[in-house]
């Protein structure tokens, strides 16, 4: 006897489960910026690997740090045999401070900069944003723009070797780059590129972090810095290679049409403009990481927003580019915008 559709196509069975897990995010965060804190995952790596060794060689209570081990383990940072611990290939590669692509900075920088602001996202909602950014108010604190710095150069010098690697450098000499800030981008383009040199413009407070980076790669004679603000500042010229990278969601619609505008002003002809940002796909649904930096800008009380990449091309197109291509930088995250301009 056959069954009525309405039994075969049942609805899957619904739990808290999801938003339960969303409500207490929180807690992931917490443990794992602890544990970076903490330093322990160095620990681990050099083999104070049991509860009562890690306890020991940072002098915390045994109880504390082995709740704090069982959390970590739970997340699936550390994997468990005995009583002992081992990191995961992730935690192994990215949150051992000292490692080549260590990333924990940044995550602690951003997690405790951002949280106070993301649980009273109701009362943000409610405020009119801000005339001026605090991005830019905070970045001419040095103490600040400094700490951001280098948590951005740790974080995104593995996405900058990954640019030098997919994006064909060949045809350009001068690259400017806009809002470059710790030059976790120019320095592997120029490493990767013999004939290229590139010139880093940003804030004065940042510039000073970035020509430690550039004389650490041993590139000062051809990466040069230059201190301003690019939404107000005149920019350098020459460059047949412009680009503005990870900024531009912090701006409104006019505001980023107009600095795409100038940017694409200052390249020179037959040159390209490069704009890699989190961006939103052409019907706004998604990506996640994309849409939480979107709704981001009300929790900092900003007009910035995140654009699509539909918007973007339509700027770059507004501004004269020709031959626009749209591609994936970072799945689900950053998209790359590329236009050039005619001879």
């Amino acid at each position: 006897m056959t069954r009525p559709t309405s039994e075969k196509a049942k609805s899957p069975r619904l739990s808290t489960k999801k938003l339960t897990n969303m409500a207490f995010a929180y807690k992931q965060s917490g443990t794992l910026v602890a544990a970076l804190e903490l330093g322990l995952f160095l620990k681990v790596s050099q083999g104070e690997n049991t509860v009562k060794k890690a306890a020991k060689s940072m002098d915390l209570p045994v109880t504390a740090i082995d709740k704090l081990m069982t959390a970590c383990t739970a997340l699936g940072l550390f994997k468990k045999k005995g009583e002992f611990y081992y990191n995961s290939p992730e935690a192994d590669r990215y949150l051992v401070k000292g490692n080549k692509k260590y990333y924990g900075d940044f995550l602690i920088h951003q997690a405790k900069t951002e949280y106070d602001n993301w649980k009273d996202l109701g009362a943000a909602i409610r405020r009119p944003p801000m005339e001026k950014s605090m991005y830019h108010s905070m970045m001419h604190d040095e103490k600040f723009a400094r700490a951001l710095t280098v948590a951005g150069y740790n974080s995104s010098i593995a996405a900058g070797y990954k640019f030098a690697r997919e994006f064909d450098f060949s045809p350009y000499t001068l690259f400017l780059d806009l809002g470059g800030g710790s030059g976790c981008y120019s320095i592997p383009a120029v490493l990767s590129n013999p004939k290229l040199s590139a010139i880093v413009f940003d804030f004065p407070a940042v510039i000073k972090v970035t020509q430690e980076f550039v004389a650490q790669a041993g590139l000062s004679d051809r990466i040069t810095t230059v201190p301003g603000d690019f939404t107000v500042d005149d920019l350098p010229k020459g460059a047949d290679l412009v680009s503005v990278i990870g900024n531009l969601h912090a701006y409104s619609m006019d505001e980023t049409e107009f600095i795409i505008k100038k940017a694409f002003d200052a390249v020179t002809p037959g040159g390209a403009l490069i704009i890699i940002d989190y961006m939103l796909n052409k019907v706004k649904t998604g990506p996640l990481e994309a849409a939480f930096h979107h709704l981001g800008s009300v929790a900092t009380s900003s007009k910035g927003c995140v654009k699509s990449t539909k918007e973007m091309s339509a700027f770059m197109k507004r501004a004269g580019a020709k031959d626009i291509t749209i591609n994936d930088f970072i799945p689900d995250s950053m998209s790359r915008v590329t236009g050039k301009k005619p001879k």
